[in-house]
């Protein structure tokens, strides 16, 4: 095992590490050389395993993430940040306790994970996201924000190419800008057909103090609030 003080390791193979892409769009990208920083670093050639401790800042082309402590290994191409968490690249900024990368396609944020992705705000206790898939789990239950409002649930997930989140568990959704207010057994939302939300088990809403409730209601927020039941 060698150790280097303030020294700086630089190889492809991290590129995994900094993989992080919580909210919609990668940070991983594999043909960009990485970097890796820290108070000491330790690398074994022969495990493949390198840690960093102290100030540790892990980059990659435009992405950066810094922690108190990195465990990576090149050849499984597993790896976690832990510590004060904070990751950067292009208009996404995450923040989390622990950070786990479980080989390419499988990212992991553990504690208090704050996501912002353009006009998307991610929150909860824990967030996985498949790169392969662009999607986003949370099943410790979650929040999802964006300029239209919230959508929580206590357990959530996210198709983010398609705009399309579902939550199961209490789920509510707040619009302030329609004036609406909705939730039921479980919630789906369709960003691409007209804002389309669809409340299932004791669904109900409120809207300008007008209330609906139904074992199935679907509201269309992108056409001036209207709602319709089913």
């Amino acid at each position: 095992m060698k150790k280097i003080n303030k020294k700086t390791i630089q190889m492809t193979a991290l590129a995994a590490v900094i993989g992080l892409s919580l909210s919609a769009g990668a940070v991983y990208a594999a043909d960009e050389p990485a970097e890796l920083n820290g108070d000491t670093v330790e690398y074994s050639m022969k495990t493949g395993e390198m840690t960093a401790n102290g100030n540790v800042v892990m980059k990659q082309g435009g992405a950066v993430m810094t922690g108190a402590h990195a465990v990576y290994n090149t050849k499984t191409q597993q790896g976690q940040v832990t510590g004060g968490v904070v990751a950067d690249r292009d208009d996404m900024h995450m923040t989390c306790a622990k950070f786990t990368a479980d080989g390419q396609n499988h990212l992991i944020a553990v504690g208090d994970v704050h996501a912002v992705k353009a006009d998307k705000t991610f929150t909860g206790p824990q967030a996985e996201y498949f790169t392969d898939q662009d999607y986003v789990r949370m099943e410790q239950g979650g929040t999802i924000t964006n300029t239209d409002g919230s959508f929580t649930a206590d357990h959530m997930e996210g198709w983010l190419k398609e705009d399309h989140f579902k939550g199961v568990g209490n789920a509510h959704v707040i619009s302030p800008p329609k004036a609406f207010e909705g939730g039921g057994d479980q919630a789906e939302y369709f960003g691409q057909e007209n804002g389309k939300a669809v409340f299932t088990g004791n669904a109900w809403a409120i809207q300008d103090n007008n209330t609906m409730k139904s074992q199935r209601l679907t509201v269309y927020l992108d056409e001036a609030g209207q709602v319709k039941t089913e």
